[in-house]
């Protein structure tokens, strides 16, 4: 991925390569601040006021003052169109961090540094097509910082290159409980006995992506049920969806040794995709 020219920083958008972020900074120091990830498409940001709203809740509750500009859409729009994204698919990222402070634990925030960059986004297409490869991580998680979208991300990524390593795309994180959670990236949602289900259990981060899908099943009289869920029921069930807000839903071809046979599972799956995005665009 090419980085566009142009982010917004601490209220002006400036070129990316003039950007300075003090080496005292905390986000930089402790990965003390939080992020989220928004898909754009024509200029259209998907679910927006969810993305805010989740991100504004985190820094409030971690003491980090939060800045009125990110709650401007007009912000973003700017930025897309400087960077010429405002007429093809991008990836837009909000950064908060703390900023500089030397008092210990979580002092207020009172000047933070806040982050947005917006980049070409290419979605993966063939793999919608061939669904993706999941790998369990038995190394469990047992920080309540998981909740939340924060920038200590690193749990993630090593769990990530571990599906890498084996030939995976990606990789299903057990909970201290020995209850399936999430992924490094995304939402589980499970298909089982004709009825939809997500895991439930303490330290899950709240699926933007999910929520609106639930909330266009609703309508049809689909409803998600959260559930408890080992590794050995998900790997029973009929099958499997991976959520977040860039891919939309991915569907799951293989979780360790099991295969999950297509047939029309992925039509539907395609379908409902579809059918957020058509959602995310008319959605206020």
């Amino acid at each position: 991925m090419a980085f566009s020219d142009y982010i917004y920083m601490n209220g002006n958008i400036i070129l990316y390569k003039d950007a300075c972020l003090s080496i005292y900074d905390r986000g930089f120091l402790y990965g003390d601040g939080f992020f989220t990830t928004i898909r754009s498409d024509k200029g259209k940001l998907f679910f927006f006021k969810e993305h805010i709203w989740r991100l504004k809740r985190s820094c409030k509750i971690f003491k980090i003052r939060f800045p009125s500009s990110i709650e401007d859409i007009s912000i973003f729009k700017q930025l897309l169109e400087v960077n010429k994204l405002n007429k093809c698919c991008a990836v837009v990222k909000v950064i908060i961090t703390r900023g500089k402070k030397v008092e210990p634990g979580l002092p207020y925030g009172d000047s933070p540094t806040y982050i947005i960059t917006a980049n070409s986004y290419n979605p993966p297409y063939e793999k919608y097509k061939k669904g993706w490869y999941l790998i369990s991580f038995d190394m469990p998680r047992l920080s309540p910082i998981a909740a939340y979208k924060s920038l200590n991300y690193l749990y993630n990524m090593w769990a990530r290159e571990h599906a890498l390593e084996q030939g995976a795309d990606e990789v299903v994180l057990i909970g201290n409980n020995g209850f399936v959670t999430e992924t490094s990236v995304g939402t589980i949602l499970f298909f089982k006995d004709g009825k939809w289900f997500t895991p439930y259990g303490d330290y899950i981060l709240p699926g933007i992506t999910i929520k609106m899908l639930g909330n266009i099943w609703a309508q049809k009289g689909i409803i998600i049920k959260h559930k408890k869920t080992t590794l050995t029921e998900l790997i029973d069930s009929d099958q499997i969806w991976i959520l977040n807000s860039l891919i939309g839903i991915m569907p799951v071809s293989r979780l360790n040794d099991h295969i999950f046979i297509p047939i029309d599972n992925w039509q539907y799956a395609d379908m409902c995709r579809e059918e957020l995005w058509n959602y995310a665009i008319n959605y206020v």
